[in-house]
């Protein structure tokens, strides 16, 4: 019976104008973003430039941090993203006058004139820690989300790759990655923006749907039970929605694969097919699930504001994280770029929890969708200031 469901559910799905809406803006957003990925050339010697790579050198962290402290005290206006919106500070007097007094601890620089004087660096004997915990009170000074904090510092320290860098990061994309991963990774970088809020219109589309066409009296009285009902129609959307994804992310396979022919590279096939389930699946599910839940607990579009403003935070709270391997507990992990090998096997371990976590929170909240939807069947939930009552004899009949 819940094959027979799935598939009619699947059928239904294809009849949505919502669902298709959803997939041509997945493929207008991959064509717009990725249409016209150039796969990763072999650096040669002589180039202009290699790129840039983050420095974990202390001395090179505190320079080019205390360099942008000092250009934004003598300007006396910080750059913040407190929620990954650009936001402007100026400072009253006070926090000014603290702010002064750290560059000349840290850097021996005082006042606005000597922060204008040439190169800074870090005064001499200034210990790490301690440039740490200064830096760390002026981002709270600015109230969060500055140049100053731990994520953004180690981020902004970035200084020009060698030839050798830039060779070993290409090996490490075409031998550890096998070209495909790297590029599957930035693939679901891009596609995992709009699948943590898109789903959310289907599955709110669909629970409102009997009630529009009101069917609801006609399918409580039925005798299939509610937990085949919710998962048939869960399964459904989960399923159509994988579907597209894996289509789409046959044109950067198809790229990889002639580039790999003439360059002698073995990739890996599957790889794209791998972060599709690993990576954008778990997000599609509990975006799916959310939809469900607050659409049957409520009868209303509710779950398209709750997830909007999560999709919100989730994304512009995410920036700082977007070159990979700072995965934390992000309902859209970010790996803007399809270098960084050693980031994404760093954080691997967190990324996975990541994934395995929001998967059985989205398990856990069908579950619930399931008892929010038998309870309704027996009349036991007041909707709308109606009691259904009826509905439970019609049940019972």
């Amino acid at each position: 019976m819940l094959v027979q469901l799935f598939l009619k559910e699947c059928k239904q799905t294809l009849r949505s104008l919502i669902y298709w809406a959803i997939v041509l803006i997945l493929i207008f957003h991959f064509t717009s973003q990725l249409g016209e990925m150039e796969i990763e050339r072999k650096p040669e010697p002589g180039q202009e430039e290699y790129g840039y790579k983050q420095s974990r050198d202390p001395d090179t962290i505190m320079r080019i941090t205390l360099g942008q402290l000092a250009e934004e005290y003598c300007r006396e206006n910080y750059t913040t993203y407190p929620i990954g919106f650009y936001k402007s500070v100026t400072l009253n007097e006070e926090d000014d006058r603290r702010i002064g007094e750290i560059l000349e601890e840290t850097a021996g620089i005082a006042g606005r004139e000597a922060a204008r004087q040439g190169i800074i660096e870090p005064k001499e004997g200034l210990a790490y820690d301690r440039f740490v915990e200064l830096m760390d009170e002026v981002d709270k000074i600015l109230g969060g989300g500055s140049n100053y904090n731990k994520e953004y510092r180690e981020k902004n320290a970035e200084i020009p790759m060698s030839y050798e860098d830039a060779v070993e990061e290409y090996n490490a994309l075409t031998e550890k990655d096998r070209l495909t991963g790297g590029y599957a990774r930035l693939f679901a970088d891009y596609m995992v923006i709009l699948l943590g809020i898109l789903p959310v219109f289907l599955a709110v589309t669909r629970g409102l749907r009997d009630r529009r066409a009101m069917m609801q009296e006609l399918i409580y009285t039925r005798k299939c039970p509610s937990v085949t009902v919710v998962a048939s129609r869960y399964l459904s959307m989960v399923v159509m929605l994988t579907v597209p994804v894996l289509v789409i992310s046959l044109v950067p396979l198809s790229k990889c694969m002639r580039y790999a022919q003439t360059a002698g590279i073995s990739v890996d096939i599957l790889a794209f097919a791998k972060y599709t389930f690993g990576w954008l699946c778990p997000t599609i599910m509990i975006v799916t699930a959310v939809g469900m839940f607050f659409t049957e607990l409520t009868d209303t579009a509710l779950a398209v504001l709750v997830q909007g403003a999560w999709w919100f935070v989730t994304i512009f709270g995410g920036i700082s994280g977007m070159r990979g391997g700072m995965y934390g507990w992000n309902l859209a992990p970010r790996h803007n770029t399809e270098m960084n090998w050693q980031g994404f096997h760093d954080g691997f371990a967190q990324l996975v929890a990541n994934r395995l976590l929001y998967a059985a929170v989205a398990l856990l909240l069908t579950a619930f969708t399931v008892l929010i939807y038998a309870q309704k069947r027996k009349g036991r939930l007041k909707i709308r200031g109606k009691i259904l009552a009826d509905r439970k004899s019609k049940s019972e009949t």
